[in-house]
């Protein structure tokens, strides 16, 4: 009743129906593939009780002159081997559910895409995250050709959950942002590049810090009706911090989980209304664990990931 109620308090606070407008909703599938391996001591790491089949639904609604826009989307998170959790049923998230909507405003060669959200995660056990999130993004035109911008939020959250040694779920609150700044650069009318620095950083209360830094390089090609983005993400590091507040042994205790993905997305035209949506990339993750009797890190295999999708999506 809270994500309701937030969410029409949202929309009926900064925006007004307007008379024309275009909405698109997309309908799909992810699949995200992990690899069980085994460590330097002979123990199984399956990695691969997080394979799940991911059904989604989205939409986004805007008025014709760009003025402002909202997006929505839900997904089910179905873990095809969830037999390999140590009780047999997942640990992991289940259910997302999200709304987002910016006002748009232009003053010479800057724009500003100012907007609010909230996203909830919910769980098989009695626990759940709540984001309240606020945007302040920009975009600066230099030239025809040439576009800078910064995307991004900062966001707090209102959690439930076991940590560290909680017996039952407490709450917590979290807070976090992102932050992503680029160039966009046009080579044609029906090409570009798109060179980034990103940035995350996540404060989950009684258990880690998570910061980490990105070099995103994309590149977009449009060829009839079909458009397809070759992209690389370059992990340039993935600090996760112990922040438990019962174990001060491992306060501060900093593993290096970097990751870096490498893949391509797009779409194709069917018809004026109707685009076939994909997108997969290949992901390397370091990992590694503190081990508590030796009182260091050390290491554990990586844990890579496959990941695809397709869907449809309809213009109304």
């Amino acid at each position: 009743m809270k994500r309701n109620a937030l969410a029409l308090a949202m929309l009926g606070v900064l925006f007004t129906a307007p008379t024309i407008a275009r909405t698109i909703v997309e309908v799909g599938t992810e699949y995200d593939h992990y690899f069980n391996e085994v460590d330097i001591n002979g123990k199984p790491q399956n990695y691969a009780m997080n394979n799940a089949v991911v059904p989604y639904i989205r939409f986004t609604h805007a008025p014709n002159d760009q003025s402002w826009n909202m997006w929505g989307r839900y997904f089910k998170k179905i873990y095809t081997e969830e037999n390999l959790f140590p009780t047999g049923v997942t640990s992991g998230m289940t259910d997302r559910y999200e709304l987002h909507a910016f006002k748009v405003d232009r003053s010479g060669d800057l724009r500003t895409r100012f907007g609010v959200g909230v996203r909830h995660n919910d769980y098989e056990s009695d626990r759940r995250e709540t984001e309240y999130r606020f945007y302040p993004q920009f975009d600066y035109f230099v030239n025809s050709t040439n576009q800078f911008f910064l995307n991004g939020h900062v966001y707090f959250g209102d959690s439930k959950g076991k940590r560290s040694t909680d017996k039952v779920e407490e709450d917590y609150v979290d807070w976090g942002y992102e932050a992503e700044f680029g160039l966009i650069h046009r080579l044609s009318p029906t090409a570009l590049i798109k060179p980034t620095f990103f940035t995350e950083f996540d404060s989950f209360e009684n258990n880690y810090d998570v910061d980490y830094w990105q070099f995103r390089l994309v590149y977009t090609q449009k060829i009839g009706r079909a458009t397809i983005n070759p992209f690389v993400r370059v992990g340039l590091g993935r600090d996760v911090q112990e922040k438990s507040h019962y174990d001060y042994s491992r306060w501060g205790t900093t593993m290096d989980k970097n990751y870096s993905r490498a893949g391509i997305y797009g779409n194709i035209g069917i018809s004026g209304k109707l685009n076939f949506i994909y997108e997969t990339y290949w992901q390397v993750e370091d990992n590694s664990y503190y081990d508590a009797n030796a009182g260091e890190i050390k290491s554990l295999p990586d844990r890579d990931k496959f990941f695809a999708k397709v869907g449809m999506q309809y213009v109304f």
